[in-house]
């Protein structure tokens, strides 16, 4: 029942950021709102996770995962609502903050349960599972817009619906708060030390990630898809994370992580570099995507397995706290720039721009292992 709950948790923060980046974004832009400023505002929701690091590991260790998630959860629940009946860009702000700092504190919570209930021979299948659930919430919020378009307040009732009915197994999680008496945890910085290719690895993979979720139906539309074909890709991208995950969990139990970790980066890289090519054509299009989603989508499990072989106890709070402010540093950069690079380069370079923050983390691998 334990991991159903955090299962479920992990649906709620990846349907909050797989709709919210899509949906946001072609608002805006119908709205006549330039790329950059679109950026500008992804990074108010992914600020919410960098500010609060230093506190949430203190909250989940004293409140307890279990309660910490659920009230997380209503608070993205409701902000989701407010988005929807006040729809201006620089409301947003304030709103995509909050919602920001719920997905970061469920995000840390089901992080820290996950990987105290997986044994470590069975860590790849068990967040392999876990990746997938992730995945099949990215999917499902492309599957919304479809279903219930990008105007109005429709699309944002639906999506608070569904977190809230999302949430409802984290009753079943028991709440265990951590009083040792000390006001102490163990220090952010001496864990990104220990780890900084793992921590650095989840800010290439969001800053990579959230910008595809956040521009690839603008760039879609730009090459000449509708914007319902260009939802229907980034829903096959994140399908690919929900099927893959799985042969990629088990596969990540029988051989070097390490070794898996740079396969999933080189090809990710290279898939990008691709997609432009193969996207728009009918069968191949949908398969590439596929594939990509689930072989980017290890990226992340693999960081969340390397984490939980390395620590425990207080130490994977602050771990995973610290991995989850990475995410929202990765997202405050990688929309912005690719953004920004794309109102300079035009459109079409999303993809480019996307591949070449794996590449510049690909040193950082190197050198990690040579340490």
């Amino acid at each position: 029942r334990n991991l159903i709950a955090v299962i479920a948790s992990m649906v709620i923060v990846n349907l909050v950021y797989g709709l919210t980046l899509p949906l946001l974004s072609l608002v805006l832009d119908g709205q006549g709102i330039s790329k950059t400023v679109i950026g500008l505002s992804i990074v108010a929701q992914a600020s919410a996770g960098v500010l609060l690091a230093p506190m949430i590991p203190r909250l989940i260790l004293r409140t307890g995962a279990a309660r910490v998630m659920k009230q997380a959860t209503l608070l993205a629940a409701g902000t989701l609502i407010a988005l929807g009946l006040v729809q201006d860009v620089y409301a947003w702000f304030p709103m995509r903050f909050l919602l920001g700092a719920a997905a970061a504190m469920l995000w840390s919570a089901s992080e820290i349960v996950i990987n105290e209930l997986a044994d470590d021979d069975w860590r790849g299948r068990i967040i392999g599972i876990y990746g997938s659930a992730g995945a099949a919430g990215f999917a499902l919020g492309p599957l919304v817009l479809i279903m219930t378009g990008t105007d109005g307040l429709l699309p944002f009732v639906v999506t608070a619906i569904l977190v809230a009915v999302a949430g409802l197994p984290l009753f079943w999680l028991r709440n265990e708060a951590v009083t040792d008496g000390h006001d102490s945890h163990p220090s952010l910085m001496r864990i990104f030390r220990l780890v900084p290719d793992i921590m650095l690895l989840n800010l290439a993979y969001a800053a990579a990630v959230e910008a595809f979720l956040a521009f690839f139906p603008l760039f879609g539309i730009h090459i000449g898809l509708t914007e319902a074909r260009s939802l229907s890709l980034l829903a096959t991208f994140a399908l690919g994370g929900v099927v893959l995950q799985l042969p990629l969990g088990w596969l990540a139990d029988r051989m070097h992580r390490h070794t898996l970790l740079l396969i999933c980066v080189v090809t990710t890289m290279l898939g990008f570099l691709i997609l432009p090519h193969v996207v728009s054509l009918s069968a191949s299009g949908p398969a590439f995507t596929f594939v990509l989603g689930g072989v980017e989508g290890m990226i992340y499990a693999l960081g969340v397995i390397l984490l939980g072989q390395r620590f425990r106890g207080a130490e994977l709070a602050a771990a995973s706290v610290l991995f989850t402010g990475m995410w929202g540093a990765g997202t405050m950069l990688g929309p912005a720039l690719v953004g920004a690079g794309m109102d300079i380069l035009g459109d079409q370079s999303m993809p480019h721009l996307i591949a070449a923050i794996y590449l510049v983390y690909l040193p950082i691998f190197f050198l990690a292992r040579r340490a």
